[in-house]
């Protein structure tokens, strides 16, 4: 039945795929929930799913002991362990059978309140910065693993994409995950089982923000300071002056929604020169969506183990500091949707480590700038870049002609976003990209496309690996001649008022296309 009702879902998807729009020209990113509505529905099926298999386990494990009870044997769950809710034990077994890397990654999810979209990456970074996986592969790995053995549910799942980007934690696995963070001191929790910032120096090496506003001084040393719910961050420099081995430290939110406000009382107190020096260990750094934060410090500088920093959706942020270039370990970078950022330090391109590049800015000529910028030539210096998306500033709508042909550089690239500016419509030009000089490119997302041909911005490459394409919003008309684009299986459009293509042209022109997802266009 749940199959049928999935069939059901995409067929509506199907038909019906034009949706409404949430008022922006170009459409969300991949992070905008209010666009995924029948996905979301999609993704209810699967947790039916999960739902079922759990009922299905704790029935078969009540059946067991009654039995066992009714022959007078032992109860084998009954009354042994106090620390974890009855009627867990089939839980309980997976979670014991896991190794204690895997263990180490189930017990994070234990504060996360159950049946909510928690984003992927934001795990994987944690788990990063408390050093319980060395790398994204390895952390994509342990989440496949959570997903496989049930203590994760996949969530907001994509037609398009068979991977979970997203997921939930079950009440009942949550019970479970909570009784278990509790009796290895994990975090604090109250007799709800709610987390609190409300802990005793040593009882755990976590402490979460919880409360509407408060600071961040808390007795002792963690390794993670991890904020849940705070809508208004305090940071206490002497406090953090202390914290020398601790290795996580997310301010932003995690949610997925953009209403979840936080706020920094103090935007000049992030990291100063004594904090960022006491604290070298740190690896994961997030301000995601943190307003007030205008810029970073040249402290940043000192924290020469960070491997991932997150600035997505600061929306004040104007400058990144040119010490930047000593974060030598540093492997994703995100300042995306940081809108007032015109330019970025030409340091970036001295990040040797760096794989994952979101918001990089094309910034216009170098001519009155106290600092140069960093072009996007000089990214042919980072061999290992496999992801980056691209924006133009504010006071440049298009990027120059010789801006863009010049990504040829960065031979590793698997996934591209370019975004142009909001006058681009009406501008023009912008330059051509030759898709045959990036071998690897699999997947192309533009935005606000300054054409009417596709061609015009894009060489495509007859053979190449390229498998997904993305447009959304522009003057686009056209994508191309029959064949243009032979390799492409994926493609979605959005917001493309102008499109003129009828569906047998688009058969023509992609010749091996498996899935197609039209939102706002003829």
């Amino acid at each position: 039945m749940v199959e049928e009702m999935q069939m059901d879902l995409r067929t509506l998807h199907r038909y019906g795929g034009d949706g409404d729009d949430d008022g922006h020209g170009d459409g969300e990113d991949e992070d905008d929930v209010l666009d995924l509505d029948h996905i979301e529905l999609c993704s209810f099926m699967e947790q039916i799913k999960s739902a079922v298999q759990l009922v299905r386990a704790a029935l078969q494990e009540k059946v067991m002991r009654m039995t066992t009870n009714t022959r007078g044997g032992e109860d084998d769950d009954g009354g042994g362990d106090e620390a974890f809710p009855s009627g867990s034990g089939h839980l309980k077994s997976v979670l014991e059978s896991l190794d204690p890397q895997l263990k180490q990654c189930a017990l994070c999810l234990a504060v996360f309140p159950s049946g909510k979209a928690i984003k992927k990456r934001l795990l994987i970074h944690w788990w990063i910065g408390e050093g319980i996986v060395r790398s994204a592969a390895a952390g994509k790995a342990c989440f496949q693993d959570l997903l496989s053995r049930g203590l994760l549910q996949p969530a907001m799942l994509r037609p398009h994409c068979h991977t979970a980007h997203y997921c939930r934690v079950h009440p009942s696995v949550r019970d479970l995950l909570v009784a278990a963070a509790r009796s290895f001191s994990y975090f604090a929790f109250d007799r709800d089982g709610e987390p609190t910032d409300e802990c005793l120096p040593g009882t755990t090496r976590r402490v979460t923000l919880c409360r509407t506003r408060g600071s961040s001084s808390h007795g002792g040393e963690y390794v993670t300071v991890y904020n849940l719910s705070q809508r208004y961050v305090e940071m206490d420099e002497a406090w953090l002056g202390e914290q020398r081995g601790m290795g996580t430290l997310q301010l932003g939110r995690w949610q997925t929604s953009p209403e979840h406000h936080v706020e920094m009382v103090r935007p000049g107190g992030v990291l100063g020169a004594a904090a960022a020096a006491a604290c070298r260990n740190l690896r994961y750094l997030s301000l995601r969506g943190i307003w007030l934060v205008e810029s970073l410090p040249e402290s940043i500088g000192d924290l020469r183990d960070l491997v991932v920093l997150d600035l997505r959706a600061c929306h004040n942020l104007e400058t990144l500091p040119a010490s930047m270039a000593s974060l030598g370990k540093l492997e994703y970078l995100d300042a995306s949707e940081c809108y007032l950022l015109d330019q970025m330090p030409h340091g970036v391109c001295k990040l040797h480590r760096l794989q994952v590049l979101k918001g990089f800015v094309v910034a216009s000529a170098a001519g009155g700038k106290k600092i140069p910028p960093c072009r996007l030539a000089d990214l042919a210096a980072l061999p290992l870049l496999r992801k980056l998306s691209v924006s133009t500033g504010r006071q440049l709508p298009v990027a120059p002609d010789d801006e863009l042909p010049r990504l040829h550089g960065c031979a590793a690239l698997e996934s591209l976003s370019v975004r142009w500016g909001a006058a681009a419509a009406h501008a023009g030009g912008g330059g051509r990209m030759d898709l045959s000089l990036l071998p690897r490119l699999a997947k192309l997302d533009l935005r606000r496309v300054p054409a009417e041909e596709l061609q015009e911005v894009v060489h495509p490459a007859r053979g190449g690996g390229l498998r997904k394409l993305c447009v959304r919003g522009g003057r686009l008309r056209a994508f191309g001649d029959d064949g243009t684009w032979d390799v492409v299986e994926t493609l979605r459009v959005r917001f493309l008022e102008r499109l003129d293509c009828e569906w047998r042209q688009l058969r023509s022109t992609f010749g091996k296309l498996r899935f197609v997802e039209k939102r706002r266009c003829p």
